[in-house]
């Protein structure tokens, strides 16, 4: 009877503890996290961004986090995985920020044609913007952004037709990855076609299009030097990407995992991106090249022509900013008080 009173009474301290445990909010350290995005496991921002983020977070947290990774679009398609985000559907997305037209149109300031000189360049400019402009930041207010960057300069490819002058766009089918490099193509006489990066193989192989324009940098990842056979070098543009997260996600943490959170992303992590980029291009350099693709180096004289050709969609991005009730000059106006400081 004796030994049934201990125990009894033992059980009763468990239930107890148990319920000031769920009152307090503390009945679990454990903090599960998942990261989903559209691009294959190979990429190099899954190697070397997400990775590492998911090992020094569960490293420095003693396991209190615990992170998985989804890649290839297994939880959403790449136009969805921003409003999966916001809703909930899991805790952390990367994805392009033109994969959502019309939810960014102010960050599109970083993609008009012709600005960069590197990725590194564009992202520690954008992420100044992003800090220091409340209407831009406002285009994110449904979520806590960990990061924002771009991608390495843009470049043309074609699978059967090089293109060395303007004249040799004309007509030819090129996918775009956002309304800004849709708006650069058209001027450039090209026929853009939108889509997320991981169906221009298949659209390729099919001759659903004639090339496409993206970053040197995911040749390797999207085994795009087994189907290009041009590559026109023009600097033309960059893309923004986004590493977001659901805002009631981000409250839940405990401080002291917040705060980890908190260093291991923002501007280092932004730049962190940039850099990939940029050294990754290098590779896809040389995977074209070993595929003996003709790569060729516009001349200055018709880079001059392209230019020439892409000055209205400046133009008529500011206009049409303005005509929404948005600051589109000042923002671009930024942008260029930026461009060429450290």
């Amino acid at each position: 009877m004796g030994a049934f009173s201990v125990s009894l009474r033992l059980v009763r301290v468990a239930v107890l503890a148990f319920a000031v445990l769920l009152s307090t909010g503390k009945f679990s350290d454990a903090v599960d996290l998942i990261i989903s995005h559209p691009f294959p496991a190979r990429h190099v921002q899954h190697r070397l961004m997400l990775e590492p983020l998911k090992k020094e977070l569960e490293a420095k947290s003693k396991g209190r986090i615990k992170v998985t990774i989804h890649p290839g679009g297994a939880l959403a398609p790449a136009p969805a995985h921003y409003e999966n985000v916001v809703a909930g559907a899991f805790d952390i997305g990367w994805t392009l920020q033109g994969y959502t037209p019309g939810r960014f149109p102010l960050s599109g300031v970083v993609e008009l044609p012709f600005l960069w000189s590197s990725a590194q360049e564009a992202t520690r400019v954008f992420w100044q913007m992003f800090e220091e402009l409340p209407p831009v930041q406002n285009e994110y207010r449904d979520v806590k952004v960990l990061a924002t960057w771009t991608h390495d300069l843009g470049q043309l490819y074609t699978t059967s037709k090089p293109v060395r002058a303007l004249e040799d766009l004309r007509g030819l089918k090129i996918r775009a990855p956002g309304p800004v490099q849709v708006s650069m193509l058209r001027a450039l006489g090209a026929v853009p076609v939108t889509m997320p990066a991981g169906e221009i193989y298949d659209a390729l192989e099919r001759g659903v299009v004639d090339g496409l324009v993206i970053g040197l940098s995911a040749i390797k990842g999207f085994r795009l030097d087994q189907l290009v056979k041009h590559a026109t070098l023009a600097n033309s543009y960059v893309a923004a990407m986004i590493v977001a997260m659901n805002q009631q996600s981000y409250k839940k943490l405990p401080t002291e995992d917040r705060a980890l959170l908190d260093s291991l992303t923002g501007r280092r992590m932004a730049l962190l991106g940039a850099k990939n980029y940029d050294d990754e291009a290098d590779d896809g350099m040389g995977a074209l090249k070993k595929a003996n693709a003709n790569i060729y180096q516009l001349a200055p004289a018709e880079m001059d022509k392209w230019k020439k050709a892409t000055s209205q969609v400046t133009t008529e991005w500011i206009k049409e900013m303005e005509s929404k009730g948005r600051p589109g000059k000042q923002v671009h106006d930024k942008l260029l008080s930026l461009i060429g400081k450290k």
